[in-house]
């Protein structure tokens, strides 16, 4: 709107030299907008609106007028405003809902085309912000805060950003990326400009980064962790683990969008998961998911290009993706053969799996899919075999962590916490870090700010395996180093990053 808020006198006014004499009479004023006319108490307009604050204590001709006649607002606007400075509740604040379809035009009346009011009714929202800012109310634009939902969320950020309101644009804004892949499902989100899309996304992940641990606590709980970075301890984080999700071993899990994801499993009866569930830091909330379309355990659940993929699983040769704005699974193309003891990581939008065994023996290829072209390839050959390692990935080197190795020279083979890389682009192979004394087996391994943080077990005879171990394997620098304070409770762990809100 580019009209300018007209005010003036009604008729009959009182004189420059009557209004200290009038002032306290005047206990209402009688506001105009076209044919519309509305009694309101003065006391509570200064007290709500700077507008009239302003109007009332200026000292001018107008200040002193018992009618005050507005253009350029719409009536919807303008009775929401006036709800609310009488003291109503925001919901009755709100225009009817039957004008929520757009632009529609009223019937003009004769004082309409005298007063030059546009007679076009805007979106609810959009007319209340609107006759709010005009009118300086304050205290109803920060109320609309409470309003915020998946329905409302996207017109209040336009709105709020067409008139300078930064508070409630950042907060319409904070509220899609709390929820965001429930934003990625509405139509009218995907329909919004990509900036917008990549705002939100960013503002996801603009919290804190933090390491966290999915732990089995006994046979009837699971806990999140977070790890204190200066204290070296662990801090448990808010939400109830679904009971679906007890007693399950050999899951897939994966953090996308800065949701962890947790898929499938095995129960201690033999009994496969294709069940999933979701975990939201920005909430604290666990939530169920569509489930996979097969059962699946000791898969690889993997985060590429804004969609999950189920790779393989005991017996299984298939591959299935879920994308979160279509909140379904559909196949994609199975692996070249059946794999089991693998591993698999994403790097630059490409999947990568590499060791395990075929049904017909090892499995010495590095294999590789392109999304894009829904195809599986051999990209190389292997120098060893490997199973039951590790990955994670950095740009185009991949890290494999830990493992059973097998040099098919000298057919030994051997148990230990090793480092190596592999570069996709020279498909060249390093051996990074060798520590015999610790376990390759039963490893969890993530990538955290500058290194690979690693969960394992110490070989050391006096502890007969069952010291667990936390390191740090800094990939810029090759040093491997201890870090304070393993978990000492817990089974079934698996480790990942996540950006945790900031504390308020």
């Amino acid at each position: 709107m580019g009209d300018v808020i007209v005010i003036c006198a009604g008729v009959g006014c009182p004189s420059q030299d009557e209004v200290v004499g009038v002032m306290s009479s005047l206990d209402h004023v009688q506001i105009l907008l076209g044919s519309r006319s509305y009694s309101v108490p003065r006391d509570q307009l200064v007290a709500q609106s700077g507008f009239f604050q302003a109007l009332f204590r200026s000292g001018m001709r107008e200040s002193s007028g018992e009618v005050v006649t507005l253009h350029g607002l719409s009536q919807e606007g303008l009775e929401g405003v006036l709800r609310h400075i009488t003291g109503s509740p925001l919901q009755d604040c709100i225009p009817s809902e039957d004008t929520k379809c757009g632009f529609k035009m009223l019937n003009p009346s004769q004082d309409d085309s005298e007063y030059g009011h546009e007679a076009m009714v805007q979106a609810p929202l959009q007319s209340l912000v609107e006759a709010a800012c005009y009118l300086q109310v304050h205290g109803l634009l920060s109320l609309l805060q409470s309003l915020l939902s998946l329905d409302t969320c996207l017109d209040l950020l336009n709105v709020s950003q067409l008139h300078g309101q930064w508070d409630l644009a950042a907060a319409s804004l904070r509220y899609m990326a709390t929820h965001y892949h429930s934003m990625l499902q509405r139509p009218d989100f995907q329909d919004s400009p990509e900036s917008l899309k990549k705002q939100v996304l960013e503002e996801r992940l603009r919290g804190a980064p933090s390491l966290l641990v999915l732990s089995q606590q006994g046979c009837d709980s699971w806990v999140l962790f977070r790890y204190l970075d200066e204290g070296g301890g662990w801090q448990v984080l808010p939400g109830t683990i679904p009971p679906s999700m007890l007693r399950v071993q050999g899951y897939g899990a994966a953090v996308l969008n800065n949701y962890l994801f947790v898929a499938g499993g095995t129960r201690e009866n033999g009994q496969e998961v294709s069940a999933m569930h979701s975990y939201n830091p920005s909430t604290g909330c666990w939530s169920e998911e569509p489930a996979m379309n097969q059962k699946r355990y000791n898969f690889r659940l993997l985060a590429v290009n804004g969609a999950l993929y189920a790779i393989g699983g005991q017996s299984l040769q298939t591959m299935e993706f879920f994308n979160p704005a279509q909140n379904t699974w559909m196949l994609a193309a199975p692996l070249p053969h059946t794999l089991v003891e693998f591993s698999a990581c994403e790097s630059l939008g490409r999947i990568y799996v590499i060791g395990g065994y075929t049904p017909r023996g090892r499995n010495m290829s590095v294999l590789r899919y392109c999304p894009s072209v829904d195809e599986w390839s051999v990209f190389d050959i292997c120098r060893e075999h490997v199973r039951k390692q590790q990955m994670v990935s950095l740009e185009e080197t991949l890290f494999l962590v830990g493992g059973f190795r097998r040099d098919p020279q000298s057919a030994q083979s051997e148990d230990s916490l090793r480092v190596h890389s592999y570069s996709t682009s020279t498909r060249e192979w390093n051996c990074l870090k060798v520590n015999t004394s610790k376990s390759g087996l039963s490893v969890s391994c993530t990538l955290y700010n500058d290194g690979i943080y690693i969960l394992s077990r110490d070989m050391n005879h006096s502890t007969v395996g069952k010291h667990r171990i936390f390191l740090k394997y800094c990939v810029f620098t090759g040093v491997c180093e201890y870090v304070r304070g393993p978990p000492t409770e817990g089974s079934n762990m698996q480790l990942f990053s996540m950006y945790l809100p900031h504390p308020s």
